[in-house]
């Protein structure tokens, strides 16, 4: 049981990569992908509702503060999301909609960086959250399939 846990937490802190550590605290594959999956699920809901619940109050303090001119145009400012990071999750976004960034967004930016990218990016939530963890269930199916596939290749089974 406490290595279920213990996976479970690896899944939460690391998403898919905790594959590979619930199989070598000798967590049966099965038990394996169910605790990263179940860490990797309370990860997802946190960091959608507590970036969702900052970008809010951030819109919010950002809408306060922006001074109203009549006359000429203010400079514009420069987007966060305009780096590199950014422009490829919109890119994503753009190109697939919510089902690709979704199915795509845990193998480019990791499970806790897409559901913060989703969020502010302001993709709508429970769509997010769903094709999220079908993704990072894919991605978590692909990496015990492929670590299974080393140890056996290296007789560490």
């Amino acid at each position: 049981m406490l290595k279920f846990v213990w996976a479970a937490l690896a899944g939460f802190a690391l998403g898919t990569p905790a594959v590979p550590f619930g199989l070598s605290i000798s967590l049966a594959p099965p038990l394996a992908l169910t605790a990263v999956l179940l860490g990797a699920a309370g990860c997802l809901l946190s960091a959608v509702f507590a970036s969702g619940w900052l970008r809010t109050r951030w819109l919010d303090w950002r809408a306060k503060r922006r001074p109203v001119t009549t006359g000429p145009q203010p400079e514009k400012r420069r987007n966060r999301l305009d780096g590199a990071t950014g422009l490829r999750a919109r890119r994503v976004v753009n190109r697939y909609g919510v089902i690709g960034f979704g199915i795509i967004g845990p193998a480019l930016f990791g499970t806790w960086g897409s559901a913060m990218l989703g969020t502010a990016l302001g993709l709508p939530r429970w769509p997010l959250i769903g094709w999220l963890m079908a993704g990072v269930t894919l991605w978590c199916t692909v990496m015990l399939l492929a670590s299974e596939a080393l140890l056996d290749a290296f007789g560490l089974l």
